[in-house]
């Protein structure tokens, strides 16, 4: 695996660097932990209640298949039936956002290989956040990709805290490699990501800003590092202020959630539309309008969370 640290840039001052750390430190706190496996906090199942996207989805492990499909020119779907994963082709090799669980990463390398590219051209490994289900198969994927991989710092102890405590779940260990900070920029070939540290999900869950393709058109996407509400009373404060600085940083043409069901829509009801699109506009591009109504559905729901839990703290 190679051992040189890629060149990262950061575009903006240290104090818009330290945002999140400062957010945390503010707040005394600097790990988030599920509530439950159901993603309830305070006794209420605030995805169920109050999210855009409802319940969070199970499906069983011998159930993870399913197939690849093509998004925009440069993207491809490559997770499973409820945990995504995206490979993003350059010109200077291939970016993998999320890993899967440690159960399900040949799967991932199945569909990388059943759309016709090689998984030894992966170059960066993304993880949007310190939960099993998006890192824990990047160990395995490293066994036969020469990759980096890329978490905030944050992020990067908690997942090295979860593999310490040797559970399988928790998939090879990662040696620490590329940790980036909030406004960290990323070049790999033709295509730069942008990070942005989005506590809340967790502590350092990363957002990640890229141009996807359609044509001759190019779009800015935004995958958001951490959506469900399966976190305590004491994150909810920062997720708020998170998802208000994401909606702000827009205006987003698409959001590729690590969930497929997370985003403005469904992207496996985006796949259906793209068999039979013709000359249409992309059903992927939501466009500004939907996008500020989806983070406001959000930050209605996560506002609502937290007048609960203040009114109830201590009960």
């Amino acid at each position: 695996m190679p051992t040189t640290r890629p060149t990262l840039a950061s575009p903006r001052t240290k104090s818009c660097v330290a945002f999140a750390a400062a957010l945390l430190l503010s707040s005394g706190i600097f790990a988030a932990e599920p509530a439950t496996k159901k993603g309830q906090a305070g006794g209420i199942d605030w995805n169920a209640k109050a999210a855009p996207w409802g319940a969070l989805k199970n499906t069983p492990m011998d159930a993870q298949k399913r197939a690849p499909f093509k998004i925009f020119e440069n993207v491809y779907y490559v997770g499973l039936p409820t945990v995504a994963a995206y490979l993003i082709t350059t010109s200077d090799g291939l970016v993998l956002l999320d890993a899967t669980y440690s159960q399900t990463a040949d799967l991932v390398l199945d569909s990388i290989r059943t759309l016709g590219f090689d998984p030894k051209n992966i170059k960066y490994i993304i993880i949007s956040h310190a939960h099993g289900d998006h890192f824990a198969g990047a160990g395995a994927i490293l066994q036969v990709a020469p990759a980096k991989v890329v978490m905030s710092e944050l992020d990067w102890v908690e997942t090295e805290k979860r593999q310490a405590s040797g559970l399988p779940t928790n998939g090879l260990r990662l040696k620490r490699d590329v940790v980036v900070k909030d406004s960290e920029t990323l070049k790999v070939g033709d295509t730069m990501f942008t990070f942005y540290v989005s506590p809340g999900h967790t502590a350092g869950a990363l957002s990640t800003v890229y141009q996807v393709r359609d044509g001759t058109r190019t779009f800015r996407a935004l995958s958001p590092g951490g959506l469900g509400f399966n976190f305590g009373p004491e994150w909810t404060g920062p997720y708020l202020k998170s998802i208000e600085r994401l909606k702000q940083l827009g205006p987003w043409d698409t959001i590729l959630a690590n969930h497929a069901y997370m985003g403005p829509r469904d992207l496996f009801d985006v796949e259906k539309d793209l068999k039979t699109r013709g000359s249409a506009p992309h059903p992927a591009v939501f466009g500004a309008a939907s996008i500020n109504a989806w983070f406001d559905h959000i930050l209605k729901a996560a506002s609502d969370k937290q007048a609960y839990e203040q009114k109830n703290a201590g009960k």
